[in-house]
């Protein structure tokens, strides 16, 4: 597949360009404040430059939590606005799927003994910039998945990432390395998704704090892999 990924600069998009490298044929893009290299420029206006960068493309990984940095202004603009012309170009470029790469921490402040599901809604505290743009990058993308428009995956991850979950016995939502590449790869060919799907994904720790059954359904392979 030909994949997109934004934000190239990012941690969280460097372990998922790891993963998919082999398999896939990758275009990086991010900030051109961030951009070098490999890395496309672009600012992600409603221009045309915007769907020359998704031309070609067969899906889209975008990452919607911690991929930017800056003013809360900057953070919420990058997350809705930027977010809207993207997914508005791609649904006119007729790509097929776009995983947006979420997090768990939305629902940090619930107790550690509710069994917090894919059913339960984001309501993060207004307080934290970076929490309310991932709560609305979202919300941009279950809207356009809504209008069928595009199939929108939404990998909410887990915290902290590790490189072996065996090694943070204490932090009860942990996530390795190796099961973020697995899980967006399997995001990318499953065929088991609706047109928008929240799926919540950990490793498996002592104590864990978020059921990962959605995602052992949903995403071939990962269900063995989860223990990494």
């Amino acid at each position: 597949m030909n994949v997109l990924i934004t934000s190239a600069a990012c941690a969280t998009a460097q372990i998922i360009a790891d993963a998919l490298c082999s398999a896939h044929t990758l275009r990086l893009t991010d900030l051109p404040a961030n951009a070098g290299g490999e890395i496309v420029a672009n600012d992600l206006c409603h221009e045309s430059e915007t769907d020359d960068l998704v031309a070609g493309i067969d899906a889209i990984v975008n990452i919607g939590y911690q991929g930017q940095s800056g003013s809360n202004t900057h953070l919420m603009d990058y997350h809705t606005r930027r977010m809207y012309n993207l997914l508005h170009a791609a649904s006119d470029a007729g790509v097929g799927r776009y995983i947006n790469i979420s997090t768990l921490r939305l629902f940090e402040d619930h107790e550690e003994n509710l069994v917090v599901t894919e059913r339960w809604r984001t309501d993060p505290s207004a307080e934290d910039a970076e929490l309310l743009s991932a709560h609305m990058a979202e919300y941009v993308c279950k809207e356009f998945a809504r209008d069928r428009l595009i199939q929108v995956a939404n990998l909410r991850l887990g915290w902290p990432f590790v490189t072996d979950s065996s090694t943070a016995p204490n932090d009860t939502a942990a996530i390795s390395s190796g099961v973020i590449g697995v899980a967006v790869e399997a995001a990318l060919t499953s065929d088991q998704l609706t047109q928008w799907q929240d799926i919540h994904i950990q490793s498996f720790v002592a104590n864990q704090r978020f059921v990962t059954s959605t995602a052992s359904k949903l995403l071939p392979g990962l269900a063995e892999r989860l223990s990494l």
